[in-house]
């Protein structure tokens, strides 16, 4: 069976409290909950206003840890394969690959710079449709070191590259698979900003959602900014450190 590879087809909220997560992005995005059970518990699942599972939560292995992170997961052929890759490429396994019930087998892993992901090989590979709202439509890599990054994304990942010319604001690379765009990777505005994955989730407003977002105490990092060709954006940080970005087509 061939798994189309170069694509993020999850997104994990882990933190240390997934009620709080839950509630606050129920009310932002419109998301519900769906509990699944697993073999170590239950599972809490995302579900989109159009009931299509998208994401989950997980409890934070760290107890220490009060950061939460949204943990992408990278569509593979082979997870054992690619974890092999990860170690030889600069990278961490935190995780070896294990199986996940009946539905996959996984692992985690970080890249050379720290930036945390799953590698995620599935029993019945799906292959998502166009966004809609309320679905994650893009996931974007601020780097420490953007051209290491795309190397490092491209051998792992199985994806093409190209790059756009921002102006002033330097290279936007573009991951590619199967001739579309799947994710992008670009400088680090500052050495503050962490070398993390940041999710978008597609929005009917940017404007709309940003002010509700401050109203349920988010705070916007980046406000509503047109992209010439690609549509409104924002990016926004809830009160457990997560950061999260909206994108209006």
């Amino acid at each position: 069976m061939t798994i189309p590879t170069g694509r993020f087809v999850w997104f994990e909220y882990v933190s240390q409290d997934a009620k709080k997560a839950q509630g606050l992005f129920g009310e932002l995005f419109g998301w519900s909950t769906k509990t699944v059970p697993m073999p170590d518990g239950e599972y809490a699942m995302i579900a989109a206003p159009d009931g299509k599972t998208i994401g989950g939560y997980f409890a934070s292995p760290d107890p220490s840890s009060k950061q939460a992170f949204w943990l992408p997961y990278l569509q593979v052929q082979n997870a054992a394969d690619s974890a092999a890759k990860v170690t030889k490429a600069g990278g961490a396994v935190m995780k070896p690959p294990f199986k996940v019930g009946d539905l996959a087998t996984m692992a985690v892993v970080a890249d050379p710079h720290g930036g945390g992901f799953a590698l995620w090989q599935p029993v019945k590979p799906e292959d998502a449709g166009p966004p809609a709202a309320g679905h994650f439509c893009w996931n974007e890599l601020a780097s420490k070191d953007a051209d290491a990054s795309v190397a490092f994304y491209t051998q792992i990942g199985g994806f093409t590259h190209s790059q756009m010319d921002m102006g002033g604001m330097g290279t936007y690379h573009l991951l590619e698979s199967d001739g579309k765009s799947r994710a992008g990777i670009m400088a680090q505005a500052s050495p503050q900003q962490p070398h993390a994955w940041l999710p978008y989730v597609q929005v009917a407003s940017a404007d709309q959602t940003a002010d509700k977002a401050v109203r349920l105490g988010l705070t916007i990092v980046v406000p509503p900014t047109q992209i010439p060709n690609v549509g409104r954006f924002a990016i926004l940080v809830d009160g457990q450190g997560a950061g999260t970005g909206i994108l209006q087509p």
